[in-house]
């Protein structure tokens, strides 16, 4: 069976507090929310929208699982715009921030499947997240609270124990928009990890000893 693309880079949430200044900074004695967490990539219900894929000054064609390369290019460059995807977020302490995550995807990758990436993404607070199951449109349509924002960052290509890896170093800010997060602002960082040129969810991978391992690792900072 053809193996389902996932444009990833998910993204996932991620806020990293700021160090503490020398003088006391503007706004002392604001309220901050330490956050960890993780964001677990849906599978298979994924991409919601695979968005437009193109490959600038050659030919863009899918290698034997299915998967995006630009052939006779002297570049090899790929340009993914507007693509979809859902997980997963899973904070360790803090459960307002858990719950479904929508994210829009935009990259810029070269020979090496590296590059700027860029997008906005949703995150609806919700008792459960089965990324296993169907995309729970319903439940997300009918939520009256939710983050929203925006994520950048890079993914970099690295060999890592003779194993060929991609990171993708993202910042994220946003705010929460009704209920009980109404006006709270959050910024972080966040670090996807994945192994194949055009990134997938680990459970496509066909590992049994990933498949429970989020992809995503998230810390962050909440702020009313």
């Amino acid at each position: 069976m053809k193996t389902k693309v996932v444009f990833l880079l998910s993204i996932g949430l991620i806020l990293l507090s700021l160090p503490a200044l020398a003088d006391p900074p503007a706004d002392a004695g604001v309220n901050r929310i330490q956050i960890e967490g993780f964001d677990d990539w849906a599978w298979p219900d994924n991409p919601l929208s695979p968005g437009t894929v193109t490959c600038p000054g050659g030919v863009l064609m899918l290698d034997q699982s299915g998967m995006p390369f630009c052939g006779e290019s002297s570049t090899g460059r790929l340009h993914i715009r507007d693509a979809v995807l859902w997980s997963c977020i899973a904070a360790v302490d803090e459960p307002p921030i858990s719950g479904v995550g929508l994210f829009t995807i935009n990259g810029n990758f070269d020979a090496d499947s590296s590059g700027p990436v860029w997008g906005k993404w949703t995150i609806y607070p919700t008792v459960d997240c089965d990324k296993s199951g169907p995309y729970p449109a319903d439940q997300v349509q009918a939520s009256t609270m939710y983050w929203s924002g925006t994520w950048q960052g890079k993914r970099l290509f690295y060999v890592d124990m003779g194993v060929p890896t991609w990171v993708g170093d993202l910042d994220l800010v946003g705010r929460g928009n009704g209920g009980i997060i109404d006006g709270l602002h959050f910024k972080g960082i966040e670090l996807i990890t994945t192994y194949t040129p055009f990134p997938l969810p680990y459970e496509a991978l066909g590992i049994p000893a990933l498949e429970e391992v989020p992809e995503g690792f998230v810390t962050g900072t909440i702020k009313e």
